[in-house]
């Protein structure tokens, strides 16, 4: 099976589909490569009001209206000090954040993308790509091997940047950040719709309210500050019902179900490629640059990310020869942005500052 496009976008997630319609946009046409045929669960995660104008610019704001996404009204947080403080978004321009059920944002996408003209080759994977004078000559294996040639090749295959590490590219780790997180069902127990955040000993706990009687939960920890009985859904439960977690101790007082098989061990490090493009390539997303989840930058960054690598890949297929390196400046600006923010952000806990987890995280 051989198929020819402009360019192939490998990975089908927030990042490639926000590309993919960057370009069509701009009337280039493209086709995504997705291995994953159905939508594999994800933590659900929440985004800020400043998201709105984002969402605007990429045309998908109207799927944040669906009742799955649950409005998000501000941060209550135990950080730096024992005493809860809460943040209220009701003072910015948008008044709201969003809890997003996030399989079903991206099955939203998917459906988006589909009815734009955007082709989509799922249950495909990249393994060999080879450029040519002219053209990328991009090998597929799936039910059925394929080649595709293109122009243009993106990956934005998430942390594991896997076609940057084809073409030899090396990825730089900041942190060992991991999560353990779980998907809880609360009932019929009525949550504050707003993201709870608190700072422990040797890591940090995220929770939000999701839609269905949801609540998302995470611990984070470095990788091997990982206590493995916490893949146990008792164990698990109880770490989180402990005494010394003030605030989401508090959430799980009423009954609450856990099962087994949704708690998840995930990377959630800081981390980068050594070059984000090349001669008719880039990365996007966390291909690029992945962020630490207390930022909630993550989805921001996929969904800018792929605005502006869209039209960076349509300028230089018209000839621009400097559309790639300005891409990269945008993104890497953000970066150093992002990475100030989080130096003061970690460094306004000084409560264990000589525990590993907050050592590590030492400024200076």
């Amino acid at each position: 099976m051989e198929h020819t496009t402009p360019v192939v976008i490998a990975g089908g997630g927030i990042a490639g589909m926000a590309t993919a319609l960057s370009l069509i946009n701009r009337g280039v046409g493209c086709l995504i490569v997705e291995p994953e045929i159905a939508l594999t669960a994800k933590i659900g995660e929440t985004i800020p009001p400043n998201a709105a104008s984002i969402l605007a610019r990429a045309g998908i704001d109207h799927l944040m209206v669906d009742p799955a996404h649950l409005p998000c009204y501000g941060n209550h947080f135990v950080w730096g000090s024992d005493v809860p403080y809460e943040k209220s978004f009701f003072t910015q321009i948008n008044p709201h954040g969003w809890h997003l059920d996030r399989p079903f944002f991206e099955k939203q996408l998917r459906t988006h993308c589909i009815s734009r003209g955007i082709g989509w080759l799922a249950g495909h994977r990249v393994t060999h790509i080879e450029q040519l004078p002219d053209r990328w000559q991009v090998s597929l294996d799936g039910e059925q091997n394929a080649t595709v040639s293109c122009s243009f090749v993106v990956d934005a295959t998430g942390r594991q940047a896997r076609i940057a590490r084809i073409l030899g590219r090396k990825r730089k780790r900041l942190d060992a950040l991991v999560g353990i997180s779980a998907q809880l069902t609360v009932g019929d127990t009525m949550l504050r719709q707003n993201t709870f955040i608190e700072a422990v000993a040797n890591g940090w706990w995220y929770a939000a309210p999701l839609s269905n009687h949801k609540l998302s939960i995470a611990y984070m920890t470095d990788n091997d500050l990982v206590d493995k009985e916490l893949m146990n859904t008792n164990h698990f439960m109880a770490f989180a019902q402990s005494s010394t977690n003030k605030l989401i101790s508090n959430l799980l007082k009423k009954p609450i179900a856990c099962n087994a098989e949704e708690i998840t061990l995930r990377p959630a490090s800081t981390s980068m490629l050594d070059e984000r493009t090349g001669n008719r390539w880039l990365a996007v997303g966390d291909a690029a640059y992945s962020f630490d989840p207390i930022s909630s930058y993550g989805i921001m960054s996929a969904l800018e990310g792929g605005y502006y690598a869209g039209h960076a890949i349509a300028d230089t297929l018209a000839g621009h020869t400097d559309a790639l390196l300005a891409y990269d400046v945008i993104i890497s600006q953000a970066f150093d942005i992002y990475l100030q923010m989080h130096s003061q952000q970690y460094s306004a806990e000084q409560r264990w500052a000589g525990m590993p987890f907050w050592n590590r995280r030492k400024v200076g």
